[in-house]
């Protein structure tokens, strides 16, 4: 590490290795907040038939940026709804990780007020109550959720995650099948 401490070459040189040895150190700690990790999404199937409440188009994309945000592209589709409750099964690698009921609307109303989720809803433009108007539902890459406080759990997630969701609502079904691949 000579050529850092100035012992040798001009002033210059010296300025041009310590903005070199800036970029590279940068760069490393940019490509490292994910460690590596991608995420695939694999399978989005709308399950509710075509009179589903909500669909999701089948080309939607997820992605893991290098700077730890989640990044989503794609469109939904939405009738009116005033109720929400859902049965969820998680599996990673074909064992079941959760399975329980979920009061969506519940859930939205407490989340909207969290500091922490509320930003999260608002930026994917999810509904943060019901009831829930009829329209569509997009996401550009341009909105991010960054997941930099819960990077240490990248490994933990490494895998072949299922969801399941079946959802009813006053006004019909939804269901969604989702597959989505963790890996490094």
């Amino acid at each position: 590490m000579s050529w850092l401490n100035g012992k040798q070459g001009n002033s210059s040189t010296h300025f041009q290795r310590v903005v070199v040895l800036l970029l590279v150190t940068i760069v490393a700690v940019t490509l490292a907040c994910n460690g590596g990790y991608k995420i695939k999404l694999k399978k989005l199937q709308n399950c509710a038939g075509p009179n589903a409440v909500i669909t999701a188009n089948e080309n939607y994309t997820v992605v893991l940026t290098k700077n730890c945000e989640i990044k989503a592209r794609g469109c939904g589709n939405i009738k009116a709804f005033k109720t929400a409750v859902a049965k969820i099964t998680v599996k990673k690698s074909g064992m079941q990780m959760f399975q329980g009921t979920i009061n969506i609307c519940e859930k939205l109303a407490a989340a909207s007020s969290n500091s922490t989720i509320g930003p999260i809803l608002r930026t994917f433009n999810i509904p943060e109550k019901c009831p829930v108007e009829a329209g569509t539902l997009c996401v550009e890459p341009t909105q991010g959720m960054s997941i930099e406080p819960y990077k240490q759990f990248l490994s933990l997630a490494r895998g072949s995650i299922d969801v399941e969701t079946e959802i009813q609502h006053d006004t019909g079904k939804s269901c969604f099948k989702v597959q989505v691949d963790i890996t490094k």
